[in-house]
């Protein structure tokens, strides 16, 4: 929705305040295409409030926040940001959506004297009800938020982030100095030390790891705000602290043996009750609406939802491919058809994704670990090229319901563990069956890996060992899940700690980069509750991953994609994009760029021969290829220490 920045410097010079305040800024001018707003305030609490840049430096200032809007509820001037309580003793900078600010209004004005509203946005309704409940408002709020208050009266900074981390708020500390920004690249511009890498981040990004901690950024010393918590500082200390979260919002406490399971129909009603009055709620804004198709269920059953609640058709954003073993033409065409969507589709070629490596980098913030980034960059592009600002996807269903591949490998493994022989070999045949391969093939590819206690990361001779940085950073308390279930356990963790925060900063950063705001239903937390209270084989059974999902959607979906068997990424196939025939030079290029072999993480005397033997085609290790260059274009970019 927006673009958040804020310095906090304890020794109070006004000049290096707003000079670290405008280049992160500056840094984050994608946000927010609707306007700006400055707010100052400085050592004995006095606030100044701008629509602009301020044209001459205070002398002192202990605090100075900027804000970038993108409008969605509310659209006029009065609603803009950073925005006071009535007797300006309270400020509120707010990046997202508080879906039920309708129902918290009614609350809020009749309560004890009522609260009057002066305008129609969700962040004036955030603030009345910090005012009226304190720190505990954030647990009645539905929806997705990163927000900062200033509360002047009793000298503290309060933030919080929505539970599922679905709006970013990152943060840094320097000595004399915190800060804080919607993404990590403002931060690290605006230290006075400038960027430095994160050697944690950058060797596992190389390895061919997914994210293993949503603690770390790619820049060392600028770590997320975590998911579901909230911090108060005291801004009349003259000392720096880092911030101590607390977390409002725990997940681990809902278990299928916390409360009596309903039978598989009723939690099929149940699931397909939340995940339509989600939909509705997150379909609200005063902007125009659509949603991202790509063919697969998860975003087939939300556009078929949204589009059964408009008047008008909806229009829905595709990418597609000539190559008809990656396009998913024929189930985009199908569902636009069965809901009567009005479909916007762009060809994405390989040339046109290579072209587009250096702006995806920069709005990303850091490397790249898939190509599919371009093409989800492309889709809120051709988003916003039709006047579409808020967009509908399907993002969380995977973590929630084990829908990718190697996911359900987690229930398979507990039922060999368990000895349970007689349901494992249901669910191989089944698996066997359904994707045409020999029973044998199934369980190696499921069971082989665990029992040989295979190593997780890939061994490259030119990536040398990780030199240890700093501790990581102070989180809320770390949590657990003693689910009696491991496919539940592994899926907690995707949500918490190591997919869904990766995926979720990346489609912020795509969306924002063309001034869209993303949504995802899919992540309303009453529905991720309801799916953590369900056994495992609710959600992989009989070969089917996504199982409640499936059977929730199959009377509204057409067949041909309520059926189908495959599960296709954005861009799958290897040599879509011909690294080794087309862009060879540049490759050649990348293994000698000095901000790359100059890394103490690269072996250049190994990383040259790696590359050629690709080039050669004595090895085909294409996503290692990629992850190197655009590693490369990443330290080109940000040159970071």
């Amino acid at each position: 929705m927006c673009g958040i920045s804020l310095v906090l410097d304890h020794r109070g010079r006004g000049g290096t305040v707003l000079t670290a305040l405008a280049r992160m800024h500056t840094e984050l001018a994608h946000r927010g295409p609707d306007g700006e707003g400055w707010l100052l305030v400085d050592p004995d609490f006095e606030v100044r409030r701008t629509s602009s840049p301020p044209s001459a430096s205070p002398n002192s200032l202990r605090l100075a926040a900027a804000f970038r809007r993108l409008a969605i509820q509310d659209l006029s001037a009065a609603a803009a940001q950073p925005l006071s309580s009535h007797d300006g003793r309270l400020w509120i900078v707010h990046n997202g959506e508080i879906y039920n600010h309708g129902e918290l209004r009614e609350t809020l004005s009749g309560w004890r004297g009522g609260h009057r509203f002066h305008t129609a946005s969700d962040t004036e309704v955030a603030l009345a009800a910090y005012r009226e409940w304190g720190t505990e408002c954030f647990a009645r709020f539905h929806g997705m938020w990163a927000m900062l208050i200033i509360d002047l009266d009793r000298g503290r900074l309060v933030g919080s982030r929505d539970r599922l981390g679905i709006k970013p708020l990152f943060y840094g500390v320097e000595p004399g100095r915190l800060s804080f920004a919607s993404e990590p690249k403002a931060l690290a511009a605006a230290r006075e030390d400038g960027p430095h890498l994160e050697p944690r981040r950058f060797v596992e990004f190389l390895s061919g790891l997914p994210p293993q901690s949503a603690a770390l950024s790619f820049f060392r010393d600028v770590h997320p705000v975590p998911a579901g918590s909230v911090f108060e500082i005291d801004i009349r200390d003259d000392q720096v602290r880092a911030p101590i979260f607390h977390r409002f919002w725990d997940l681990a406490e809902c278990r299928p043996d916390g409360a009596p399971v309903p039978a598989y129909d009723d939690a099929v009603a149940q699931f397909r009750e939340l995940l339509s009055r989600a939909v509705q709620s997150h379909g609200g804004a005063a902007v125009p609406v659509g949603s991202l198709l790509s063919g697969g269920l998860d975003t087939s059953v939300i556009a078929t939802l949204l589009a059964s609640r408009q008047l008008h058709p909806l229009q829905c954003y595709s990418i597609v491919y000539d190559d008809p073993e990656m396009s998913e033409w024929p189930y985009i065409r199908a569902v636009a058809a069965e809901a009567k969507l009005d479909s916007c589709t762009h060809r994405l070629t390989p040339a046109e994704a290579w072209g587009s490596v250096d702006a995806v980098v920069q709005a990303q913030g850091q490397p790249l670990l898939g190509q599919e980034l371009i093409a989800q960059y492309c889709a809120y592009r051709l988003a916003r090229a039709h006047g579409t600002i808020v967009v509908l996807e399907g993002q969380g269903a995977d973590e929630l319901l084990a829908g990718m591949p190697g996911y359900e490998a987690a229930f398979l493994q507990e039922l060999f563990r368990t000895l349970r022989w007689r349901d494992l070999v249901t669910e191989v045949r089944c698996r066997a069956r359904r994707y045409h391969e020999s029973s044998l093939r199934v369980l190696r590819r499921y069971l082989g890996p665990w029992l040989r206690r295979a190593p997780v990361r890939p061994t490259y001779r030119w990536l040398a060992p990780l030199i240890p940085s700093g501790e990581d950073a102070p989180e809320a308390e770390s949590e657990q899940s003693s689910d009696p279930s491991l496919l539940n356990r592994y899926l907690f963790r995707l949500v918490r700690q190591t997919n869904l925060p990766a995926v979720l900063l990346y489609q912020d950063r795509g969306s924002m980069a063309h001034g869209v705001e993303s949504r995802v239903p899919f992540l309303d937390h009453r529905l991720v509750e309801f799916c953590f209270r369900l056994p495992a084989d609710y959600k992989v059974r009989y070969g089917i991953r996504k199982r409640i999902l499936l059977d929730a959607a199959r009377p509204m979906l057409p067949s041909l994609v309520a059926n189908r068997t495959d599960k296709k990424t954005f861009v799958s196939k290897q040599g879509w994009m011909p690294l080794r025939h087309d862009h060879a030079d540049a490759l050649r290029e990348m293994a000698r760029s000095r901000a790359l072999v100059e890394s103490p993480y690269i072996r250049r005397d190994a990383l040259t021969p790696f590359v050629e033997d690709y080039l050669r085609g004595r090895h085909d290790d294409e996503l290692a290829m990629w992850r190197l260059y655009t590693a490369s274009r990443w330290l080109d970019a940000f040159r970071p220490n």
